[in-house]
């Protein structure tokens, strides 16, 4: 895909979601949105008619649902990349996107640069579609009470980062696990040890494992 954009369609019946996708993409010189299509039929009429690099789908849309859609766009052989973008995501759902042999499965709120990561990943044949990894990103953050999380002002993703960091993982072990860049990783760490008023990295491993993180 060098010096080449990636054609996308956004299929997605949320027509306020599907503009702020395509505004947020459309600021990447590496991605072109061709269209954007409210239900499953529109979108493999819109595969059919020309040749696309990749379609980012939601599942629960009408008159032909993601599933459906995505059945019929395997059926056809076509070359498009296929990236679910779901507000939920069950053990059942995502096992079924598996054996449709979907690319990736992100959830919508996702951040933005784990969305483009994960489109460059998949272009280039590198997306590891991790069933544990996309189910764990639905799962209730365990062992923090509404306090805790209000106090600290911590997000799921900043639980995660932590853990991983109290495990010993380096900027580059965790960016590689989560699918964010090291520059996202360091970003992160920042906003944690000024929201846990630490002093260093050291403290905030220190404080993880006073509230056992």
């Amino acid at each position: 895909m060098e010096n080449m954009q990636i054609s996308t369609i956004i299929a997605d019946d949320h027509k306020l979601f599907a503009q702020g996708l395509s505004n947020i993409l459309g600021q990447s010189d590496e991605i072109e949105i061709k269209a954007i299509v409210h239900n499953g039929k529109a979108l493999v009429k819109e595969l059919k008619n020309e040749a696309t690099d990749l379609a980012l789908i939601d599942l629960n849309m009408p008159e032909l649902d993601g599933i459906g859609a995505i059945k019929q766009i395997q059926a056809l052989s076509l070359k498009t990349k296929l990236i679910i973008l779901s507000t939920y995501a069950d053990e059942k759902l995502v096992e079924e996107a598996k054996n449709l042999k979907v690319d990736a499965y992100l959830l919508k709120d996702a951040e933005p640069e784990e969305l483009l990561y994960t489109i460059k990943e998949v272009m280039e044949k590198r997306y590891e579609f991790n069933i544990n990894h996309i189910l764990k990103q639905t799962e209730p953050l365990e062992n923090f009470s509404d306090d805790f999380l209000k106090k600290y002002k911590l997000s799921r993703r900043e639980i995660e980062i932590i853990q991983l960091l109290k495990k010993g993982l380096t900027n580059q072990e965790i960016a590689d696990k989560i699918f964010l860049s090291v520059l996202t990783i360091q970003t992160h760490r920042k906003n944690i040890i000024q929201k846990l008023e630490v002093n260093n990295s050291a403290g905030l491993i220190a404080f993880a494992h006073e509230h056992n993180i």
